[in-house]
């Protein structure tokens, strides 16, 4: 197992070989979920998100064409 220290400004580096195994380059977006006692990094988030709403429209409408239909055109 590899340890990371907390930094004075609460910051941690991740090791060399967890950021290779999870794919983490500079910039990547992550999120610390809280599952049971644990907390759990998850590796770019947003693709969660997209996969949950993946062909959602398989009516071939674009999100524009949903908002349009909730909100009302665009002025």
């Amino acid at each position: 197992m590899q340890m990371s220290k907390v930094t004075a400004k609460y910051q941690i580096t991740l090791p060399i070989k967890v950021r290779n195994e999870l794919g983490i380059v500079p910039g990547a977006e992550v999120d610390i979920v809280k599952k049971g006692t644990k907390y759990v990094l998850v590796v770019d988030p947003i693709a969660e998100i997209k996969e949950k709403w993946r062909g959602k429209f398989k009516d071939g409408s674009t999100t524009m064409d949903y908002l349009e239909k909730v909100r009302g055109p665009l002025n």
